[in-house]
């Protein structure tokens, strides 16, 4: 089977290339890409796999084969529509968590929660980094960010974290009986400061997008924050509009 996944997955690559499939277009369902190459669904799932790795395509139990991109590239390319497809880029990007630190509800951290200043937060400083060439490798990382949790959420999560691929607000909503329901998103250009310029292994005040989610709860409440930052050239970020009726 081992040369012969990769011969799919090499002749899948280049339909894409070349325009079989558009952005955002689903590929064939498994078992007709079995048919069309004489092979088990098995061989399939180990091509599609390796096309995964290299960041082309995207793929949901029940909900199929999406293409993501034309070429493999060492650019993140994020279209977000619903809180599923931001469950899928914990997938596609997978967290390293670089430190944890606890600290007070100040400043805007405060206004996020809505809560004053004797409320304990954490902050989660975490990256993220693509599928490398192999199964398994992950490259560089592609973005930072901090994480803001009560201390509370991040107590009964504290275990969980690791280099997962769930989103955390995911994790905690499990774990505390909370129900995501909405998530707020602003984009700023931004400087990169210098302890995540570090990270990113980039030059401090270098231009970057700084990315931030405010994570809603049933209840109207806040109870995670984060603010990711990309390096401005290796990130694409994609919306849909249509027009209403």
């Amino acid at each position: 089977m081992t040369m012969r996944y990769k011969a799919i997955a090499a002749d899948l690559a280049s339909k894409i290339e070349r325009g079989a499939w558009k952005v955002g277009a689903f590929l064939p369902a498994e078992p007709a890409l079995a048919a069309e190459y004489g092979c088990s669904r098995e061989t399939v799932r180990s091509a599609l796999a390796q096309l995964e790795d290299q960041g082309l395509i995207a793929r949901r139990k029940g909900q199929g084969t999406r293409v993501l991109r034309t070429t493999p590239a060492n650019e993140f390319h994020s279209r977000l529509t619903s809180i599923e497809e931001l469950a899928q880029y914990g997938q596609e990007a997978r967290r390293r968590v670089e430190s944890v630190e606890r600290l007070p509800a100040r400043g805007a951290a405060a206004g996020w929660f809505g809560v004053n200043e004797e409320t304990r937060l954490v902050r989660i400083a975490t990256t993220r980094r693509l599928p490398g060439q192999h199964s398994g490798e992950y490259g560089a990382p592609v973005s930072a960010a901090d994480v803001y949790l009560l201390e509370s959420d991040f107590d009964a999560v504290s275990g969980e974290l690791g280099s997962g691929e769930q989103l955390i607000a995911d994790i905690v909503a499990a774990r505390t009986g909370r129900r995501l329901v909405r998530v707020l998103q602003s984009i700023q250009a931004i400087e990169i400061p210098p302890h995540t310029a570090a990270l990113l292994g980039r030059e401090p005040g270098s231009l970057g997008l700084r990315l931030t989610r405010r994570y809603v709860d049933g209840d109207g409440a806040v109870f995670e924050v984060v603010e990711s930052v990309h390096p401005g050239e290796s990130f694409v970020y994609e919306s849909v509009l249509e027009r209403a009726g």
